[in-house]
């Protein structure tokens, strides 16, 4: 395969010194995976509560009629059930306020 002089070379192509602990070449530790599944939990139920609140609006406005968009009013309860519960597990585990341990060391 040939390379014109516009592609870029890698860093992690042969030659590299840090071949052998390289870590993106997918291999994550457990822990990694653990809170990258969090992070896109706690988004994805954020979406959920920002498209119920977003339907909410334009109910209050006037511009969707509740009684002609029924599977958009079913959708937006599902997505504020959803919120709702997450919501819910958040208050029960006693996690309501997220304190980040480098806010201390930065002196926020």
């Amino acid at each position: 395969m040939e390379y014109s002089e516009f592609d870029r070379h890698p860093a992690y192509a042969s030659g590299d010194r840090r071949v052998r602990d390289d870590r993106r070449g997918g291999l994550r530790r457990e822990a990694d995976r653990a809170e990258r599944l969090r992070e896109m939990a706690a988004f994805a139920i954020a979406i959920c509560g920002g498209l119920a609140v977003l339907f909410l609006f334009f109910v209050i406005v006037g511009t969707v009629d509740v009684g002609n968009a029924i599977v958009a009013t079913v959708a937006a309860i599902v997505l504020a059930l959803i919120w709702m519960f997450a919501f819910w597990r958040r208050m029960k585990s006693n996690a309501a306020f997220v304190q980040r341990p480098d806010r201390e060391r930065r002196g926020f």
